[in-house]
């Protein structure tokens, strides 16, 4: 028995080594990476579940110009990578996968995809099955109610991406860092929201950058079908939309092209109440 577990221990130890040499190895090799098959980006919109139960430490990853999901997970035997204009399951060699120091994943130029079958979508979910094992990837539930910007980011590698690769306009954010008078930024948002993906990190940047206390920022998510009744109390009818507040009196939104530079807007807003303020002293 001692001899069966010290094989299992190598065995394993051997695996979580190849998981972690994989970018060495590439640059070893000088095997470049993929042309098209690169830049994988982490999401977090889904759960991997494999027979009935959930991997919470799978990572999921997406490119957009193929496109194509990647799965990297020790659930499963080897990388799978799955085709949404095919619909087909292709698995690839671990030591072809490369972890860049972004944050995001590459296929090598010479990396083998070799067929597994065919996925089935039902709704939002994806599954297929995987050398007998019943695979799933289930939409995770939306973040609902107030949050905060580390819920979002927390929720969402991509709000994270998305925050650190926006530069705000400089004047802009000097401007808000002066503020005295107190302001509340409440961003309704759906986690499920394309739109929102794109835009309310960089208001999440914008936050990071500001740190003034007298600018509150709130993020209200919303379900799909909007039926919540802060929403229908603030008339929102898209997502993402930023209302300004001062005093408990609405003074603004960030709504459309306003989105490109949020941090502009909101000063330009803010700027239009000094005159009112200054009339009413």
């Amino acid at each position: 028995m001692k001899h069966k577990r010290s094989a299992v221990v190598i065995a394993v130890a051997a695996v979580t080594l190849a998981l972690l040499a994989v970018p060495s190895v590439a640059r070893a090799q000088g095997v470049p990476s993929d042309s098209l098959l690169r830049g994988f980006q982490p999401i977090g919109e889904y759960t991997l579940v494999v027979d009935g139960k959930p991997v919470p430490a799978a990572e999921i990853y997406q490119n957009d110009r193929v496109p194509a999901i990647l799965i990297l997970t020790s659930a499963l035997s080897s990388p799978v990578m799955l085709t949404p204009r095919a619909g087909s399951v292709e698995t690839v060699n671990l030591m072809k996968v490369a972890k860049q120091k972004d944050g995001s994943v590459d296929l090598l130029a010479d990396a083998v995809l070799a067929p597994a079958g065919q996925f089935k979508t039902e709704g939002e979910k994806v599954s297929f099955t995987y050398q007998g094992k019943q695979v799933r990837l289930d939409p995770k539930p939306a973040l609902l109610g107030v949050k905060t910007n580390a819920d979002l980011k927390a929720y969402l590698p991509d709000y994270v991406r998305g925050a650190r690769m926006y530069t705000p306009n400089s004047a802009a954010i000097a401007d808000l860092k002066k503020k005295s008078t107190p302001v509340t930024v409440r961003v309704f948002f759906g986690s499920w929201c394309p739109h929102c993906r794109q835009h309310v990190p960089m208001l999440l940047r914008v936050e990071d950058e500001v740190k003034n206390p007298k600018i509150k920022f709130e993020y209200f998510g919303l379900p799909r079908d909007f039926n919540d009744p802060e929403a229908k109390k603030a008339g929102i009818r898209s997502v993402p939309t930023g209302i300004v507040y001062i005093g408990g009196r609405e003074v603004g939104r960030i709504i459309s092209e306003g989105w490109n530079a949020p941090e502009v807007l909101l000063n330009k807003i803010l700027a239009l109440q000094a005159p009112q303020a200054a009339k009413g002293k």
